[in-house]
């Protein structure tokens, strides 16, 4: 313990601000001989070393601590950052849940497609909260973000050139059979695809499609309906009725354009069936 007044005096000393210490104050010093550093506490050299005033020590001397893993660090106020660190135990616990997250992230390598999007999503909400060594979190983040950033590249450009697949394929039949009013059309992927499938119809404005698509365990479909053929008798929302009533779940929409999605993918070609007799029966 030192007097608080020659304490104070010291280099590079390091102590919370708007904290009240005792008079005397125990000094903490790591590295530097505290006898050394009262007998010339001005010398400079004593910014190199840890030395802090403390309410009081827990461990007679960093041994007894064997593991020391700083889990958090944050700011508190301008130019002040505080860490968070366990030790022994805790701190043996936070590396080898370390190492499981490590192993973890090396298995995401090996999968692809919808497994890979559900460990992705799974393993986002286990590593933020992990209480591991920050550095240690920095690189599986790193990492984890690397193998994130490719699967979402991969799917944007899986998604673009199913859209082009399926505008592709519904101007490919429509030029095969230009006297034909009404399509029903199973399209390779549903979401993006279909909208641009819907709207590459919409532009014929004379023409009817229905669109159906498996969309992982449901069934997505869409119909587009030209005026003229609305006029004869044939609603975009009374066809998709007809549609969900096999395929299940809800659907709604106008006269002109209506969207549904069931559940029954094995009802898929029944359903396409129902679809070209509706129109059959409507015009």
């Amino acid at each position: 313990e030192v007097p608080l007044s020659e304490a104070r005096e010291i280099y590079g000393l390091r102590a919370v601000f708007g904290e009240v210490y005792p008079d005397p104050v125990r000094v903490v010093s790591v590295g530097a001989d505290i006898d050394a550093i009262l007998k010339n506490p001005k010398n400079p050299e004593w910014e190199n070393y840890s030395i802090e005033f403390c309410g009081g020590t827990h461990v007679s001397r960093t041994s007894d601590m064997s593991v020391f893993v700083i889990i958090e660090e944050s700011s508190i106020a301008k130019g002040i950052r505080r860490i968070i660190a366990v030790t022994g135990e805790e701190a043996r616990q936070a590396q080898l849940l370390q190492k499981s997250l490590a192993n973890e992230i090396k298995s995401l390598h090996s999968l692809k497609g919808a497994e890979l999007d559900t460990e992705i999503k799974r393993f986002a909400k286990v590593l933020d909260p992990a209480a591991i060594s920050v550095y240690e979190k920095h690189l599986l983040r790193t990492e984890f973000d690397d193998i994130r950033k490719k699967f979402d590249d991969a799917e944007k450009a899986a998604k673009a050139l199913a859209s082009k697949q399926a505008v592709d394929q519904v101007k490919q039949v429509v030029e095969q059979n230009p006297d034909q009013e009404v399509f029903v059309i199973q399209l390779p992927a549903a979401g993006k695809a279909m909208a641009q499938a819907a709207m590459h119809v919409r532009n014929l404005k004379n023409k009817a499609a229905y669109f159906i698509a498996v969309d992982g365990p449901r069934v997505a479909h869409q119909c587009i309906v030209g005026k003229p053929l609305i006029e004869r008798g044939l609603k975009a929302s009374e066809w998709a009725k007809c549609v969900s009533e096999i395929v299940g779940g809800k659907n709604g929409g106008k006269d002109e354009s209506a969207t549904g999605s069931g559940t029954e993918v094995a009802k898929i070609d029944e359903a396409i069936k129902a679809a070209e007799e509706y129109a059959r029966k409507q015009l």
